[in-house]
């Protein structure tokens, strides 16, 4: 690793270690209220590139016994990130990064990233990760982003706090309409 990139990712590191973590989770929490009184989506993406990701934050979170990274609209809350809070050479390299999954899967399978099965799909994004270790193209780049939106997407959507983390926000018991007896 360049001493130049190790800089660069400590100063990352220690940028989002300074942003409290309330903050971030009040972003997610906010961004996915706007994504459910938004149902039309944001035109960031064409359809194809948003089932791209949709696909690809699939195979990140996969659906098992509580629901995925689809079902919780990762790709929707990553459209909506990159589109508010990305600047354009950052939103530009993450669209490079949706045409090379393409790519890579047109040579592995003659198909669209989109039509592969989930076991190409994988063999797909294990090579990028694979790459993604020891590189700062904008593949990696791209790779990382995606990661962390579907991660920080999921685990700040009710799916991923409610149902996955089985976390209970109102604790004990609730009894509403309890009658009471006059003395």
């Amino acid at each position: 690793m360049l001493r130049r990139d190790l800089l660069r990712l400590l100063g990352g590191v220690s940028a989002l270690a300074a942003i409290p973590t309330e903050d971030l989770f009040a972003l997610g929490e906010s961004t996915h209220a706007g994504l459910r009184a938004n149902t039309a989506g944001l035109g960031f993406f064409d359809a194809h590139q948003l089932q791209t990701v949709a696909s690809a934050a699939d195979r990140i979170i996969p659906t098992t016994e509580t629901p995925g990274a689809r079902e919780a609209d990762c790709h929707r809350f990553a459209e909506k990130i990159i589109a508010d809070h990305y600047d354009t050479t950052r939103q530009k390299r993450f669209i490079t990064g949706l045409v090379d999954l393409d790519s890579r899967s047109s040579t592995l399978a003659q198909k669209l990233f989109v039509d592969l099965t989930p076991q190409q799909q994988d063999s797909v994004l294990a090579g990028v990760e694979k790459e993604t270790l020891a590189s700062t193209t904008p593949a990696a780049s791209f790779w990382r982003d995606l990661k962390y939106l579907t991660i920080y997407g999921y685990y700040t959507s009710r799916i991923g706090i409610q149902d996955e983390l089985e976390v209970n926000f109102y604790p004990g018991r609730f009894d509403g309409c309890a009658p009471l007896e006059a003395k």
